[in-house]
């Protein structure tokens, strides 16, 4: 009986091996999966209608004491 180290010693060798000889085709073939799969998910028909989730937002912590400033508005015309 062999120790279970040995079978996972023997996937990874096999997984390297694939992969140094079709790391190429491999990634464009899991590349047109993940792209049709995207597609697939955003044109199927859907069974039941969206609906809006209401969200509430809690603050988190305190708020910051702003300082009054003492300066003129920003947008202010002076005179030349």
């Amino acid at each position: 009986m062999e120790h279970p180290v040995q079978y996972v010693e023997r996937v990874t060798r096999f997984l390297d091996r694939l992969i140094e000889e079709h790391g190429d085709s491999l990634f464009v073939v899991f590349g047109f999966i993940c792209f049709g799969i995207i597609l697939y998910v955003l044109i199927r028909r859907r069974r039941h209608p969206v609906y809006d989730i209401p969200v509430t937002i809690l603050p988190l912590g305190q708020p910051s004491k702003r300082k009054s400033e003492q300066d003129s508005p920003p947008f202010e015309e002076h005179d030349l």
